[in-house]
């Protein structure tokens, strides 16, 4: 199995084709939020189309969509999302992944969340920084943000492959190149 992992697109169509290759390839997408809108304190995104981004993102077939700080009721009804998901917990064979789009700024909650339901890794998106980090029993990734990337890291997205193992790449979507993997 291969899941893509995206987050923060804010509404960048430009980013999003460049990571539209990857997103092809896989069995499921998975996005951590902030879909359309670029929010207060980022700047327009190259490519900014909230409307043609929505057109593309809703028409992927196996998806989990999660509710980022920057999304809005009418975003979600443009996405064909039926309600608010701050986080989703799902497994693929013996692997369980919290996905959430991480608003709480040391994770904590999100922390006891997966805990509880004894995930072995949470995924969250948030702050467009690619980061793959083991906090006690539990490995916390970040696949950073396709389109506004912040403190020096790529346009980036994260591909979970599931064989048997497990791997992780994270894609510099710029470069076409693995730049970070587990």
């Amino acid at each position: 199995m291969k899941i893509a992992v995206i987050s923060d697109t804010h509404g960048s169509l430009f980013y999003l084709k460049r990571a539209n290759k990857y997103l092809s390839e896989v069995d499921r997408v998975i996005h951590l939020g902030d879909y359309l809108y670029h929010g207060p304190r980022n700047p327009l995104p190259n490519g900014y189309n909230p409307m043609e981004l929505s057109n593309i993102l809703k028409n992927f077939k196996k998806r989990t969509f999660i509710t980022g700080n920057c999304d809005s009721p009418i975003d979600l009804k443009l996405l064909n999302i039926p309600e608010t998901t701050p986080y989703a917990v799902e497994s693929y064979g013996s692997y369980n992944f919290f996905f959430t789009h991480g608003w709480d700024p040391n994770l904590d909650d999100s922390i006891l969340l997966a805990k509880k339901f004894k995930c072995q890794y949470l995924i969250h998106g948030h702050t467009h920084i690619s980061k793959f980090e083991k906090k006690e029993d539990l490995i916390i990734i970040n696949p950073g943000s396709v389109s506004i990337p912040k403190e020096n890291t790529p346009h980036s997205i994260l591909i979970i492959e599931i064989n048997g193992n497990i791997h992780f790449s994270f894609i510099d979507i710029i470069n076409d190149e693995v730049y970070m993997e587990y």
